[in-house]
C-alpha cells in the first residue's frame, strides 16, 4: 500500500471530536462528508453521544468494529496524542490532525509539537497536521475540512501552507467552476511535508497539474528530489512566500548580499523544470490553462480579434512574456480573405471587425488551423451584433481536437457572461482581459520549454586532477579561520582550472615597487587586509602603474587613505598584480544555501554589482550546457556576443570555468562563500583578476 493511500482512498473513516453541531469543528467535519456524498462508511467518535447526525457514534476508535483507513482528529489539542496513540493501537493507517493549538499557541503549544513530532518518527501512523484546514478529494466525494462544500472535480491538485488561503480559494474556485484532483492544506507539518505530497500526485491518475502555495520548505533536499520527479511526470506551478531581502542572512561577499534567502529556492524550482510564479492569481491561471490545455510545441502567438485595441493591447502583452506573433503562411492569408470583410485584417492579430459573428470566427480559426501558431489567443468585446454564446460555441467546437492550447479572453460584463460560461465548460480557458490570458500562454510555453529540455543531462564538470582541494587545505595550515583573499584562494581556483592573474605579495612600499619589476609592467597594487572585502570602497587600489617609482608613490597613497577610512583595519602589506587586458568584467560567485547546498552565480561583475544587480544562479554543480543558458539569461547578455562591432567573447571557454568552478564548490564544502570579482572574460579567454571567500 502506497503511504497516502488511507488518505486519497479511504473507505472507512473516523471522526474523533465529531459533534452534533454542525458549527464546530468536528461537527463541520461531519455535515461536509454528509453533504458530499462520500460513499464509504463513517464513524463518528464521541464519548458522550449514542449518534451524531445520523449515525451511530462510539465513544473511542477501539470500539470500532471492522477496519478503519483514515481518522479525523477535531479535538482539543491535549487530547491530540492520546487520541492518536488510540489510533495506532487500533491499527488506523492515517489521521488528519485539524486541532489547533500547537506551536502557533506559543510556548506551550511549541512544546506540544515537538513532543508529537518526536513520538511520530517511531509511528506507522501518517498524520496530515496539526492546525489544518484537512483534505478534500472530489473523485471520491471526500470533504474532510470544516470549509462548506464540495469544488468540482477536475486536474488540479492544490497543496497549500495556509489554510485561510485554502479557504479563500475554495470559495473564489466554487463561483469559476475550476475543479480539482485534491485540494490539501498541510498545517504544522508534523509529519506529512509538500514533498510527501508532491510524490503521491506525480502518480495520482487524477492529476494533470500540481500547484502549490509555500511559506517554507521543510527540508531542501528531499523537496529538490519529490519536485525533481513531480515535474517530470507532470507541471508543477509553484508560489511561494517571502522574497524580500530580509531573510537574508549576514554575508561578506557581493555574492552573498545578492543570492539573499531565495535564490536557493528559485533555482531549486528551475532545476527541477517547475515554474514559479508571483501571485496566486496566476498561480491558478496558468494551473487552469494546464489542466484543460495541450501544452505548446513552441511560442509563436495567433491572435483572432473583433476588436483592433484588444489586438494590441494582446500583441503588446505577448512581446513582454517573450512570446512572438506568428508570421501566417500566404496560403493561410488568402484562406482567410475569401471568408474575411474587405475591411477585415488579415495580418496577426487577426482583426473581424467590430459586427463579427460565431461564423466569421468559425471561419477565421478553420484558415489558421493549429499548424499555423504555436498557441492560439480568441478575444472578443460585446459590440452590437454580439452573440457571445454563439461564438463560445463556434470556438470550442472548431478547435476541440486541436493538439494546440486555445485560451480566451471576453471583455466586458453580463452580455459576455453566456460565453465565458460556455468556454469554460468546454475547457477553454476564458479570462477578464488579454493580458492576463497572454500570461497564461507564456507561462504554459515556459513549462513545455522545460519538460522539453534535458534538465538532467551530463551535470558533472570536466575531469579534475586529484587532490586540489585537499592540497588546498594544506596549503592554508592556521589560517583557515580568517577570511581568504586573491593570494589564498589562486592555489584552489587554478588547481579546479580557473585561469587566475599572476600575483605577488609585498610587506612595504619599497618591495612593493621591486616586486612590480619581476611582475612585469603594468600593474595593478591592491591593499591585504582581512578586514577589508571590498578594496575600491576605500581607496585601496591603483591601477595602470608603469614604473617603480609609481608603485613606491601609489603604495604610500594607499596607505594613507586606507589609514584614514579605516583606521580599525590590520593592513598586510599589498598584492601586486599583472594588469590584466581590457575586457568584460563578471562576477563568479558561490553561497552554501542552508536548505539545497551549494549555489553558483554569475553575473556582470566589477564596481557595480549591486546597482546593476544582474545575475543568475543554479544549483551546483552545472555542466557546460547549463553554465551558457545562464549566460544567455543575464539581461546584458547580448555584450558578451558583441555589439557595435566588437568581437564577442570566448564562451566555451567561459562555460568551462563556470562548471570547474562549480565543481570546487561541491567539493570543498568548508567553503561558505567565494566570488571571483572580477572574472575578466574577453575574446582571447578568461581570467581571475581578484577573488575573496569565507569558510564555515
Amino acid at each position: 500500500m502506497k503511504v497516502l493511500d488511507p488518505l486519497l482512498e479511504p473507505e472507512t473513516v473516523a471522526v474523533i471530536g465529531a459533534s452534533r453541531n454542525p458549527l464546530k469543528v468536528g461537527g463541520s467535519v461531519m455535515a461536509n462528508l454528509r453533504a458530499g456524498g462520500f460513499g464509504g462508511r463513517i464513524v463518528p467518535v464521541n464519548s458522550r453521544a449514542e449518534s451524531v447526525q445520523g449515525f451511530s457514534a462510539v465513544k473511542s476508535v477501539l470500539d470500532i468494529e471492522g477496519s478503519v483507513d483514515l481518522a479525523v482528529v477535531a479535538i482539543p489539542a491535549d487530547g491530540v496524542l492520546p487520541a492518536l496513540r488510540e489510533c495506532v493501537a487500533r491499527g488506523i493507517k492515517a489521521a488528519i490532525v485539524i486541532s489547533a493549538g500547537f506551536r502557533e499557541a506559543g510556548r506551550e503549544g511549541a512544546r506540544r509539537e515537538a513532543e508529537l513530532r518526536e513520538w511520530l518518527r517511531e509511528q506507522p501512523l501518517r498524520v496530515l497536521g496539526p492546525n489544518c484546514l484537512g483534505w478534500i478529494r472530489p473523485a471520491c466525494r471526500l470533504n474532510l475540512t470544516f470549509a462548506p462544500g464540495m469544488p468540482e472535480r477536475g486536474g488540479i491538485a492544490f497543496v497549500s501552507h495556509s489554510g485561510a488561503l485554502a479557504v479563500a480559494i475554495l470559495d473564489w474556485a466554487r463561483d469559476r467552476r475550476v475543479g480539482f484532483s485534491l485540494f490539501a492544506s498541510l498545517g504544522n507539518q508534523a509529519d506529512l511535508s509538500e514533498s510527501d505530497v508532491l510524490e503521491a500526485m506525480a502518480e495520482d491518475a487524477e492529476t494533470k497539474v500540481i500547484a502549490c502555495y509555500l511559506e517554507g520548505v521543510a527540508d531542501g533536499r528531499r523537496f529538490l528530489e519529490a519536485l525533481r520527479r513531480a515535474a517530470a511526470a507532470k507541471p508543477v506551478v509553484l508560489l511561494k512566500s517571502g522574497r524580500s531581502a530580509e531573510g537574508a542572512r549576514a554575508v561578506s561577499s557581493h555574492t552573498g548580499a545578492l543570492a539573499g534567502s531565495d535564490r536557493g529556492f528559485d533555482a531549486a524550482v528551475r532545476e527541477t523544470g517547475a515554474v514559479r510564479v508571483d501571485t496566486v492569481e496566476e498561480l491558478f491561471d496558468l494551473s487552469r490553462g494546464l489542466a484543460a490545455q495541450p501544452l505548446p510545441r513552441g511560442r509563436r502567438l495567433a491572435v483572432v480579434t473583433n476588436g483592433g485595441g484588444l489586438g494590441i493591447v494582446a500583441t503588446d502583452a505577448a512581446r513582454a512574456g517573450g512570446l512572438t506573433m506568428a508570421a501566417l503562411p500566404g496560403t493561410v492569408v488568402r484562406r482567410l480573405r475569401e471568408g474575411l470583410p474587405a475591411n477585415a485584417a488579415v495580418g496577426n492579430p487577426i482583426d473581424l471587425v467590430g459586427d463579427a459573428d460565431a461564423t466569421r470566427y468559425g471561419h477565421a480559426l478553420h484558415a489558421l488551423g493549429p499548424e499555423s501558431a504555436d498557441l492560439t489567443l480568441v478575444l472578443l468585446s460585446p459590440q452590437a451584433a454580439t452573440d457571445a454564446a454563439s461564438v463560445a460555441r463556434t470556438v470550442a467546437a472548431t478547435t476541440r481536437q486541436w493538439p494546440t492550447p486555445v485560451v480566451a479572453a471576453l471583455v466586458g460584463g453580463a452580455r459576455v457572461a453566456p460565453g465565458v460560461r460556455t468556454l469554460e465548460e468546454a475547457g477553454i480557458p476564458c479570462f477578464e482581459f488579454p493580458e492576463r490570458a497572454v500570461k497564461t500562454l507564456a507561462g504554459m510555453a515556459r513549462v513545455s520549454e522545460h519538460r522539453q529540455r534535458e534538465f538532467r543531462g551530463e551535470r558533472s564538470a570536466p575531469t579534475i586532477e586529484a587532490g586540489p582541494a585537499e592540497a588546498w587545505r594544506r596549503t592554508l595550515g592556521r589560517t583557515i579561520s580568517r577570511p581568504l583573499g586573491l593570494a589564498d584562494l589562486s592555489p584552489l581556483l587554478a588547481g579546479y582550472g580557473v585561469p587566475v592573474a599572476r600575483i605577488d605579495r609585498a610587506r612595504s612600499p619599497e618591495e612593493a615597487a621591486a616586486m612590480a619589476g619581476r611582475v612585469g609592467f603594468p600593474v595593478a597594487l591592491k591593499v591585504r587586509s582581512p578586514q577589508i572585502s571590498h578594496k575600491s570602497d576605500v581607496g585601496g587600489v591603483m591601477l595602470g602603474l608603469s614604473d617603480a617609482p609609481a608603485v613606491e608613490r601609489a603604495a604610500r597613497a594607499i596607505l594613507d587613505r586606507v589609514t584614514a577610512a579605516r583606521p580599525d583595519a590590520t593592513i598586510d602589506g599589498f598584492l601586486v598584480q599583472a594588469m590584466a587586458p581590457a575586457a568584460k568584467e563578471l562576477l563568479l560567485g558561490g553561497v552554501r544555501d542552508p536548505q539545497f547546498g551549494p549555489l553558483v552565480m554569475v553575473g556582470w561583475g566589477g564596481i557595480y554589482v549591486e546597482v546593476l544587480a544582474d545575475t543568475v544562479a543554479r544549483l551546483a554543480p552545472v555542466s557546460p550546457d547549463e553554465a551558457l543558458a545562464m549566460l544567455d539569461e543575464l539581461r546584458l547578455a547580448p555584450l558578451l556576443h558583441g555589439v557595435r562591432g566588437e568581437a564577442p567573447v570566448d564562451l566555451p571557454s567561459l562555460a568551462q570555468v563556470i562548471t570547474a568552478f562549480s565543481r570546487m564548490l561541491v567539493d570543498v564544502p568548508e567553503l561558505e562563500e567565494v566570488e571571483v570579482n572580477p572574472l575578466m572574460v574577453g575574446p582571447g579567454g578568461v581570467l581571475a583578476v581578484d577573488a575573496r571567500g569565507r569558510l564555515a
